[in-house]
């Protein structure tokens, strides 16, 4: 009966189950790939429209910090002495301005120049399972309620709306490729409450801890196919969708080896 007993708990799924990123050592490329991914996806939320939608209520939500001190005059110094460019700001309802591919550039600098600066002074430090682990938090708070925001505005079709007379007797040829996607989109009401309701579930099953790893699965299936839209229908959010597909990577990296075992490898 011992050995029975020992057998069983050698083979049990909690005995056998990995710890991603515990308080053991983390090989070099994965201290550098963390530190990284912590400044550059911060600064990313911390500087663009994913901070004010983590914020429900719209009185207090937070402007687009890139287009403030002292944000703004550093990507416009970047964008004039570094890449030979002259971005302004004018809001235009982009996502896909000189201005925003600028802060983006400028927040890869910025990330770039402080991991150099951060594996410096941190040469002893040898992995961060506390920071990990509320980083984690941050940004699945900060993916989770994107989700939200552009779910529900399709649950309740309002970003992409019903088709109008005026659109009705436009020839087709008339259309810009997002027009026609996006009309045909609102043409189906359905449809549209389908997408927004993955959307939402993603979301919703990011921000609860113990279904967080499915939510991030589900996060990336939704947030690829609206990145491929945008990419090929010419919609102006193509950076910012970008954005979210590689936060829903980061999420799910520490499980990939297991996800692969499973779907792959057909291993336990």
């Amino acid at each position: 009966m011992t050995a029975i007993a020992d057998y069983v708990a050698e083979r049990s799924p909690t005995s056998a189950a990995p710890q991603p990123l515990s308080e053991a050592s983390w090989a070099p490329a994965t201290l550098i790939a963390f530190r990284f991914c912590f400044l550059y996806f911060g600064l990313y939320v911390l500087t663009t429209q994913m901070l004010a939608g983590m914020v429900p209520n719209p009185k207090f939500r937070v402007p687009v910090l890139a287009q403030l001190l002292p944000m703004r005059p550093l990507v416009l110094w970047v964008g004039n002495h570094l890449l030979g460019i002259q971005p302004t700001v004018h809001p235009t309802g982009s996502g896909d301005t000189l201005f925003d591919w600028t802060a983006a550039f400028t927040l890869l600098l910025l990330a770039t120049l402080g991991t150099v600066a951060w594996s410096v002074l941190a040469r002893r430090t040898t992995s961060y399972p506390r920071l990990y682990k509320w980083f984690r938090l941050f940004l699945r708070v900060a993916l989770g309620t994107t989700m939200f925001s552009y779910g529900f505005a399709k649950v309740f079709p309002l970003q992409m709306p019903t088709v109008f007379l005026s659109r009705l007797l436009e020839p087709f040829g008339d259309f810009s490729p997002m027009g026609v996607i996006w009309y045909s989109i609102g043409a189906a009401p359905g449809y549209e409450r389908f997408i927004g309701s993955a959307e939402v579930v993603g979301g919703l099953l990011l921000l609860l801890p113990w279904t967080s790893l499915i939510g991030a699965l589900v996060t990336l299936g939704v947030t690829f196919g609206v990145w491929m839209v945008n990419m090929t229908y010419d919609v102006p959010v193509k950076l910012f969708a970008f954005h979210l597909v590689l936060m829903s990577i980061f999420l799910i990296a520490p499980d990939a080896r297991r996800l692969i075992n499973w779907f792959v490898l057909n291993r336990p």
